[in-house]
């Protein structure tokens, strides 16, 4: 007498192997999404620092007498408005409508973050610029928000941090 076909055994062995392959897909999966939203996170931040910094160096008298500092915690409110001025707007009324719009625009493409600006009047060539946005799935605090000098910041756990020096 002949066997034929598949034993239960052989059967269930075959699908724990597929089972945890699932497993080690899916965790890829979400492993490749955290990726995914660190990397939008850091472009956010980048086209923000960008969009700063022309708005600084069309509004130079203002850089060069330090109105572009700013210590925006993570919790800190946006503003809900933007301040007016009637025209014509001295360079410091333009700073302080360029860093307002740029707070609310901040928390709108990226909730939750933090910006840190200083300005060194005594090398007054660039300014050091910090983003912070949280990061609810990292293992551990990032080394750059660590080692963040940018106005005595203090970027909570759990935060990721892209910075840069800017040059108006």
């Amino acid at each position: 007498m002949s066997e034929r076909g598949l034993s239960m055994i052989e059967i269930l062995v075959a699908l724990a192997i597929v089972a945890f392959g699932m497993l080690g897909l899916l965790g890829l999966q979400a492993r490749a999404l955290s990726v995914q939203t660190d990397a939008f996170h850091r472009r956010q931040a980048a086209e923000l620092v960008a969009q700063l910094a022309e708005r600084m160096r069309a509004n130079h008298l203002a850089y060069l007498a330090g109105r572009y500092v700013l210590s925006f915690d993570a919790s800190t409110d946006a503003p809900s408005t933007v301040p007016a001025c009637a025209a014509p707007c001295t360079s410091a009324q333009v700073a302080a409508r360029d860093l307002a719009e740029w707070r609310i625009e901040l928390r709108r493409r990226i909730p939750g973050a933090a910006a840190y600006l200083q300005w060194d009047a005594a090398n007054r060539s660039g300014i050091a610029v910090a983003v912070a946005w949280p990061e609810p799935h990292a293992a551990a605090s990032d080394a750059v928000c660590d080692d963040l000098t940018v106005g005595g910041a203090v970027v909570p756990a759990r935060y990721r941090c892209y910075r840069t020096r800017v040059f108006p």
